[in-house]
């Protein structure tokens, strides 16, 4: 019969010997309490989710909506002023609704409902 041997390279065995360490140095924590999670805090943990998914659905059609407008924008004005309006107008508007989406998703996390 023939036994089963486990080929590994060394940088994968390195790589779980740090997990195994970090794992055990991780359940030491230097005296703090365990988090016991409850089912109150699961709930709030999944309305927030929720919350933030819409926020994202909400992001992602504004977003839609913003490159749709700048493509019209870009066909009504035509020539050099066209190509202008699709080259340096999208960041701005990428920048004001990554702001206005971290913003919001913060304010989700900080919410305890």
């Amino acid at each position: 019969m023939s036994q089963r041997v486990r080929v590994t390279s060394p940088q994968t065995r390195l790589a779980m010997r740090r997990r195994a360490d970090a794992m055990r140095r991780g359940s030491h924590q230097s005296g703090r309490a365990p988090i016991v999670s409850t089912a109150i805090d699961i709930e709030a943990a999944e309305r927030a989710l929720r919350r933030q998914r819409r926020l994202a659905v909400r992001t992602v059609a504004l977003l839609g909506i913003a490159l749709t407008a700048l493509l019209l924008a870009a066909d009504l004005a035509g020539g050099r002023l066209g190509w202008a309006v699709l080259f340096f107008m999208p960041y701005p508007v990428l920048l004001a609704l990554a702001a206005i989406h971290v913003r919001r998703a913060e304010r989700i996390e900080a919410d305890p409902r």
